[in-house]
């Protein structure tokens, strides 16, 4: 029982556990722009971009923005 729940709490989110704010970013991200360009277009910093991100990368199970977009659209997700 033990190993199932380490299992089940290691194994990355499903892709809808993304937040509204997280889609946004990564809809951002696939359009190209850059972390400076997605603050700006937000009205957020550069530092929560990335705190959007690297939530989104550890939900999705990646460590990359190409991987992060790829997962999202293989998921299904409207990017």
């Amino acid at each position: 029982m033990a190993t199932r729940l380490v299992d089940r709490l290691c194994r990355p989110q499903p892709a809808d556990a993304l937040s509204p704010r997280e889609l946004q970013v990564l809809r951002l991200v696939a359009k190209g722009l850059s972390n400076p360009e997605i603050g700006r277009e937000l009205s957020i910093s550069e530092a929560t971009v990335k705190t959007h991100l690297l939530r989104a990368f550890a939900k999705l199970g990646v460590t990359d923005r190409t991987a992060a977009v790829t997962t999202a659209l293989a998921a299904g997700l409207d990017l």
